[in-house]
């Protein structure tokens, strides 16, 4: 029995990487949002207003549709080599589509649906030596070849998104107050190659092979959106998303466990649980002339939250012949509430033709002590944006402006910086658990975790933005 519960933490230790991939939500639905810094909660009067401000849904006449496409190009810098080190990931690319058709169904309701994607996220370091450095003992490294992790080189691949699909409604209270609500059904997918200490669930050391390939729907929510129009050149938009759970089911396999008869990895069930935390943006724009629009805005995500947001995860191992107990285990995230800054501007030349413009900054959910070869770097983040218009009106009907409208933009975005080793070393407490249970504590970048976090050096991640949209609405 005491070798089948051995086993059984290895079966945890082994779901560990898959669900380290997330990337803070980009809220890349439409490429003039995109344009515009990541901007639209108070302006955006068109079908993918479902996504950020259901109530500017009301901006659409009779009927409107959307297609997007944002594609990121990411480059991720980080100590896949041991402490100290600094390994490019080469350029991964993560395509974000988004579709949204809507139509207005009384006088003064308007009803949208659409699918998209929250948030997507893919990176790759190729023929790696040495991961994670040499074996360490009481503190001092073993440099003899034959004791590194491994000499021959290997692969680390994760990808990860999170989508949705939503329908909901607008309601034109007032001229000046526009109500919005809309509900959405959460999915997702994250798959993980990866060559990891999976030896450390047992409490000793050892790397094999590991790949994770899991999904799952999640539990439908609600996202809720008001406008106001004090003024004829002033919009107010505020947006409040409601906290959602995704249950992610599939399989894991493992080099170290293999089939007696077959000589083939051992397929092993494997159930975890993904948090899109509550969120609550906040937005004004000015028309300030006619042809001049600004946009400013704050977004807040609540990933810190204790029950709803991505502290750490619940990972459940099964094994599918049933021999072994099923075992559950806390995965530590340690994010943390996080935070965005907006500003933009779109001018519009000609009849045709718009420029628009903007940069936001924001903070990131991770923090240094659990920072990890695949997330996020922590600190802050830059984001700068370009874009621009094509927008004709209906020549049958010259009352009828900006009909069809295509949006082009790029961007770049980035968040880079250099860990010291304040946490190397340093044991401690595993976010979200009981600080009574003394297994709960953790030695930060040692042997002692399957997944090493804090280690000291560089991380960085360049994100390549290029997105366009074309929008049919009248």
């Amino acid at each position: 029995m005491k070798h089948r519960l051995s086993t059984a933490c290895l079966f945890v230790g082994l779901l560990v990487p898959a669900f380290a991939s997330a990337n803070p939500e980009p809220t890349a639905y439409d490429t003039r949002s995109v344009g515009m810094a990541l901007t639209g909660t108070s302006f955006l009067e068109r079908p993918a207003a479902l996504a950020l401000n259901p109530a500017n849904m009301e901006g659409i006449k009779n009927l409107g549709f959307t297609f997007n496409m944002t594609n990121l190009l990411v480059n991720q810098t980080s100590p896949v080599q041991g402490p100290n080190t600094s390994v490019e990931s080469g350029l991964g690319y993560g395509p974000l589509p988004s579709g949204f058709i809507g139509g207005r169904i009384a006088p003064r309701v308007v009803f949208v649906g659409g699918i998209y994607i929250e948030t997507g996220y893919g990176s790759s370091f190729q023929d790696v030596t040495c991961v994670d450095g040499d074996i360490v003992v009481d503190g001092v490294p073993d440099t003899d070849p034959a004791t590194c992790t491994n000499r021959e080189p290997q692969d680390l691949d994760v990808t990860f998104f999170v989508g949705e699909f939503a329908t909901g409604f607008s309601f034109r209270a007032h001229e000046k107050f526009w109500l919005g609500v809309a509900l959405r059904l959460p999915f997702s997918k994250q798959v993980a190659d990866l060559w990891q200490n999976v030896g450390a669930a047992l409490g000793g050391f050892g790397y094999t092979r590991v790949k994770n390939n899991l999904g799952g729907v999640g539990v439908p929510s609600a996202r809720f959106g008001i406008t106001i129009k004090p003024h004829r050149k002033v919009n107010i938009g505020i947006m409040y998303r409601v906290a959602s759970k995704i249950k992610l089911t599939g399989t894991t396999e493992t080099d170290l466990l293999r089939d007696p008869v077959t000589g083939e990895p051992v397929e092993l069930n494997s159930s975890a649980d993904w948090n899109i935390p509550h969120a609550l943006a906040f937005g004004i724009s000015s028309q300030v002339t006619t042809k001049m629009l600004l946009a400013f805005e704050a977004r807040l995500q609540f990933h810190g939250a204790p029950k709803s947001g991505n502290v750490n995860q619940t990972v459940v191992a099964t094994d599918p012949n049933g021999i072994l107990p099923s075992l559950t285990l806390s995965v530590p995230f340690g994010w943390t509430n996080t935070w965005s800054a907006k500003a933009a501007i779109e001018y519009r030349f000609t009849q045709l033709f718009l420029i628009r413009g903007g940069f936001n900054i924001a903070k990131s959910a991770t923090t240094q002590a659990w920072a990890q070869n695949f997330t996020p770097p922590p600190g802050l983040s830059g984001n700068l944006a370009l874009g621009f218009g094509f927008y004709w009106d209906d020549r049958n009907n010259p009352e009828v402006k900006d009909k069809y409208m295509l949006d082009l933009a790029g961007a770049f975005a980035f968040t880079t910086g250099t860990l010291d080793n304040r946490y190397e070393n340093e044991e401690l407490l595993k976010p979200g658990t009981d600080p009574s249970d003394l297994d709960n504590f953790v030695e930060i970048c040692s042997r002692d975790q399957v997944v090493r976090t804090g280690c000291p050096g560089d991380y960085k991640v360049l994100t390549y933005w290029a997105s366009f949209s074309f929008t049919l609405q009248y």
